[in-house]
């Protein structure tokens, strides 16, 4: 074959086997199934920050010199560990993090008051979405991508599967304990629950930083947003066990509530503007360049934003305690300051992708062509439309309250956050795994679905939730619809988790079917129609005999072909099955043939 910036990974490997020890000493290791994913040279080699050229002439002395043996690396743990943190972080969104959240709106809105559920409810519902939700997700990414952005691996594979399995004990502990905590054992099992997150967290921290150490690669401006928000989240940790001690310890109705207006909105920032948040605009400005072929942001000023961003978070975390527990008046000032700071400091530093973003600007052609293609680009747009969105309600707040008259509204406030841990965060989330899953599990992301439906349910949502949290303190009767808002992002989230656990899955089928070649005697249900058809082009008459005409288009042929068995053809086109296969095999009638498996069938469609 001739080679190009432009051929697949997988035709290189499947023709040139010994070419994968050179895409996995730049990362590759156990992504994308034997013989990778079905992405270009020129995608990998911007995606892992590798020199395109010199890929390429290190490709084509792989393939001029046959004695080089094939890599015999193969998937580990530390390949494929990111697939239990999602699956963890999946099924916790559909408990205790999204779904019970969404069944405590449900009570909000029939009671119409937003107090009618325990605050306990409350704190235990965000602790699973902070931890469970965001926290697990971040900690898979983080084990399969970091050390491949430092081209290296994971320094200790069994510590990071040891703080999956304490990370998940710590948030059931955790969750049950806060919700039960009037049973006298429960509030202990709730503190050992935040202990046992915060030494996984501990654990974590320890295992990305040595790996980053090892690598011996010098740190890129990002890598000082990982590190800051590494900070981020061992300290929430540390103020939330305290946090959660003392509201469940709280002696009368106005210590309690003196502890959550004291405690609480710090804890928010420190999980949503300081770890969450300066994590991913760290990995953004890594991945939309690598990904999508956005600009990079230079250094000096990556540099400065991240001092600025860091001082606002602290700002407006010390502001409220020191507010609360001095009752002076300029902590209003210095809060609203750091505001101003933190929403200055994000449009400074994402500035250069606006275009990029909602605008027609491109690169390149080819690189428009794929963000019209990528089913994952959506989700990025709306999450940094969210984003200014929520710093513009925060900045607004001040002047909300002073129109309502009131020195606080716990229903704006909400509004703000649910705008930026929804609208924002969750769907980086989405976005990113819609992104990186399919490559990693070697699955064409074209033979998969938009994720349209998804997209809009939890935009929707999200909405709903946002607008009519704010509308209830005007018009009470938005309480009969804030509850469906809800609904709406649940059944998302439902959605979107079920496709993702799916192509998750599909690793075992690629994997069974791709480890050689075998001698094709006769045609069964299970085989692969594009590797049928590229194993005996004879049979491309018989193919369109049955109505199957599209095999004649080399597009298809290469995608949707190489990823559909024969029975689920049939199926797709009404045909018999039976009577089909005996024509083929009638056809097959000049001995075996070795059929390459590599195919990933989509049943799951």
């Amino acid at each position: 074959m001739e080679m190009s910036s432009e051929s697949t990974i997988r035709d290189i490997v499947s023709q040139y086997p010994q070419t994968r020890s050179v895409f996995d000493r730049y990362g590759l290791k156990g992504c994308g199934g034997p013989e990778g994913p079905s992405e270009s040279v020129y995608f990998f080699a911007r995606a892992h920050g590798v020199d395109l050229e010199s890929l390429l002439s290190e490709l084509k002395d792989a393939i001029a010199n046959p004695s080089v043996l094939p890599s015999t690396e193969r998937s580990t743990a530390a390949d494929t560990i990111y697939r239990r943190f999602f699956k963890a972080a999946i099924i916790t969104m559909l408990s205790a993090g999204g779904l019970w959240g969404a069944f405590l709106l449900l009570v909000i809105g029939t009671k119409e008051d937003f107090t009618s559920v325990s605050i306990f409810d409350v704190n235990a519902h965000g602790h699973a979405q902070i931890f469970g939700w965001v926290g697990l997700f971040v900690m898979g990414f983080a084990y399969q991508a970091f050390p491949r952005f430092k081209h290296t691996s994971l320094w200790k594979p069994k510590m990071a599967l040891a703080t999956f399995y304490m990370m998940l004990a710590g948030i059931i502990l955790r969750v049950v304990g806060e919700t039960f905590h009037t049973y006298s054992p429960m509030t202990s099992l709730a503190v050992v629950g935040g202990l046992i997150e915060l030494s996984a967290i501990t654990l974590f921290i320890i295992n990305i930083v040595e790996t980053y150490r090892r690598s011996g690669k010098p740190l890129e401006h990002y890598d000082y947003y990982v590190a800051v928000a590494l900070c981020w989240f061992f300290a929430q940790s540390v103020l939330d066990i305290f946090h959660l001690y003392m509201t469940t310890t709280a002696t009368t109705m106005e210590a309690l509530l003196m502890q959550v207006a004291t405690w609480q909105p710090p804890l928010r920032n420190f999980q949503v503007h300081g770890f969450a948040l300066t994590m991913i605009l760290g990995v953004s400005q890594r991945f939309f360049p690598g990904m999508f072929g956005l600009p990079e942001i230079r250094k000096r000023r990556s540099l400065l934003i991240l001092i600025t961003l860091t001082v606002a978070v602290f700002g407006e975390a010390m502001s409220t305690v020191a507010l609360m527990k001095t009752g002076q008046v300029t902590f209003v000032g210095f809060m609203y300051a750091s505001v101003i700071l933190l929403a200055a400091s994000i449009v400074a530093l994402t500035r250069p992708w606006w275009s990029y973003l909602w605008g027609r600007q491109r690169k390149s052609d080819s690189e428009a062509e794929t963000e019209q293609s990528d089913r994952s680009f959506k989700f990025f747009r709306a999450a940094y439309g969210w984003l200014y969105f929520s710093l513009g309600l925060l900045l607004f707040g001040p002047f909300y309250n002073f129109l309502m008259n009131q020195e606080f509204s716990h229903a704006f406030s909400g509004a703000v956050r649910h705008a930026i841990t929804v609208g924002f965060v969750s769907l980086m989330i989405v976005g990113v795994s819609a992104k990186v899953v399919p490559i990693l599990n070697g699955v064409d992301s074209r033979v998969l679905t938009r994720l349209w439906l998804p997209f809009a349910l939890i935009n929707t949502g999200c909405a709903l939730r946002v607008s009519t949290q704010i509308i209830t303190e005007l018009y009470p009767s938005a309480y009969s619809v804030i509850g469906l808002s809800g609904a709406f992002e649940v059944a998302g989230f439902i959605i979107w988790g079920h496709e993702l656990w799916k192509v998750m899955a599909m690793w075992k089928v690629i994997s069974r079917s791709a480890k050689t070649t075998r001698l094709l005697a006769q045609i069964g249900p299970d085989d692969i129609v594009g590797s049928v058809v590229e194993a005996a082009p004879q049979l491309r008459e018989i193919f369109a005999r049955f109505g199957f005409t599209a095999i004649s288009n080399p597009v298809l042929l290469r995608t949707v072909a190489r990823a559909t068995t024969i029975h689920r053809a049939c199926m797709m086109q009404g045909v018999d099955e039976s009577a089909f296969l005996q024509a083929l095999n009638a056809a097959l009638n000049v001995g075996p043939r070795l059929v390459q498996l590599t195919a990933q069938p989509t049943d799951h469609q």
